[in-house]
């Protein structure tokens, strides 16, 4: 196949004029992946996990009880406990050893100790926990979805 002398012609490509809309799509493309990238370096915050438990009163202290994840198990005890948007310490009690099909998860029963506040204390009540995880990057969280994508 024999091309035309206009794409051989180094000069003629160098001095070819092209429109200023392609030439400003370009230049935000370039920024905005700029601005992308250097957001998803930097930029740093906290994941969280949600949990529904239960308050059970056991030998006369009220304990919540929550289902876990198999594989989260592990992040709860270096994970910051929040409920209402307020930090507890808390100490976790007990990890069952039998484990229960959530959704087709396996998940273990946790009894977690802490002061909870006296209007949460009645057996059986519903409360919605958050634990806080270490800060992570957008980066970071992208390279862990395609690991788990691939594997």
């Amino acid at each position: 196949m024999i091309y035309p002398k206009i794409f051989n012609n180094f000069s003629y490509i160098i001095n070819k004029k092209t429109s200023i809309a392609i030439i400003v799509w370009i230049l935000f493309l370039i920024v905005g992946l700029t601005l992308f990238l250097l957001i998803s370096f930097t930029y740093k915050y906290h994941i969280y996990d949600s949990y529904l438990g239960y308050i059970k009163k056991i030998d006369n202290s009220f304990y919540t009880i929550i289902y876990v994840p198999q594989n989260e198990i592990s992040d709860l005890s270096e994970s910051d406990l929040l409920v209402d948007k307020k930090e507890y310490s808390f100490k976790i009690i007990n990890i069952s050893e039998e484990y229960y099909t959530i959704n087709n998860n396996l998940c273990y029963q946790v009894i977690l100790d802490f002061n909870l506040s006296e209007k949460y204390l009645i057996e059986n009540n519903i409360i919605e926990i958050n634990f806080r995880k270490e800060k992570t990057t957008i980066f970071k969280e992208i390279k862990k979805g395609i690991k788990l994508w691939i594997s």
